[in-house]
């Protein structure tokens, strides 16, 4: 800057050179480009908040939500559940002896009724042939259990017929025995029936009442859940698919992850006590 005086007042003239640089936008000069797509990206990553701190940071809250749900499903299965099932042994169509621990390694579905009865049993049976159809085409194979409570006239050979000739789920597994076989049954699982009198037996021609309640078993042998004849066939087969689906998940998850984090994250494994037998 030259200064310079005349007549008492004084003033400045800026060089031309520098009244250029001053006069250039910032980032002009010849030392300071303009900022590119690539710096500010690369100031953008050296920012706290980077796109891998938010991912890590996403994940823990994930997790922490896997951990919630986790242990809330398993409260719900375990809680309020009944104390059903135990020991039991029958006979198949062919006569050779079925046992309640035969049936494990896989999915189950037992339903106690009669071959006599007029309407309730069949729809029932249709039901679940629907909801077994649905199953596999999904891939969740269960096995349907017929469990006669009329020992007295479904024997063997008239379990065989009925099957054969009916149209249900090809895999039914009928089963009979000695009315005490089949009483230590239905009690392992509640099962509400009549006991025919003597004169009915006599004339073999009689209803029985009973409670009317199909009960899905784990591959383990453990009651899950049960169905009552007012839910639906789409609705049966939902629940039951969900519960396949978690119960498989879990012991997928259980399967790959130390014992400690499995139980921290889905709570002590679900192993009822056995019960005496009935």
């Amino acid at each position: 800057r030259v200064c310079m005086f005349r007549f008492g007042r004084a003033w400045c003239r800026v060089p031309r050179a520098a009244r250029a640089l001053c006069s250039s936008p910032p980032g002009s000069g010849s030392g300071n480009s303009a900022p590119t797509a690539a710096g500010i990206a690369a100031r953008r990553l050296r920012s706290p908040v980077t796109w891998l701190s938010a991912t890590a940071t996403l994940g823990v809250l994930y997790g922490g939500y896997q951990i919630q749900y986790q242990r809330q499903l398993h409260r719900q299965r375990t809680a309020g559940r009944p104390d059903l099932g135990g020991p039991w042994s029958l006979q198949d169509t062919e006569g050779k002896t079925v046992t309640s621990e035969q049936l494990q390694g896989q999915w189950v579905l037992l339903y106690f009724g009669f071959t006599k009865c007029p309407d309730i049993c069949p729809q029932e049976m249709e039901k679940v042939t629907t909801v077994l159809q649905w199953l596999d085409g999904k891939g969740q194979p269960v096995l349907p259990v017929f469990i006669t409570i009329d020992p007295a006239r479904d024997d063997a050979a008239r379990l065989k017929h009925y099957f054969a000739e009916s149209e249900f789920h090809p895999r039914f597994r009928a089963l009979t025995g000695s009315f005490e076989q089949v009483r230590r049954a239905c009690r392992a699982y509640r099962v509400y029936f009549t006991k025919p009198t003597e004169e009915e037996l006599a004339a073999g021609d009689y209803l029985i009442d009973h409670s009317i309640i199909s009960y899905l078993l784990s591959p383990e042998g453990h009651f899950v859940e049960y169905f009552g004849k007012s839910l639906s066939a789409a609705e049966m087969e939902k629940k039951m698919s969900g519960i396949i689906t978690e119960w498989e998940r879990e012991k997928w998850l259980r399967g790959l992850l130390p014992e400690a984090v499995a139980e921290m994250l889905l709570g002590p494994r679900d192993v009822p006590q056995p019960r005496a037998e009935p």
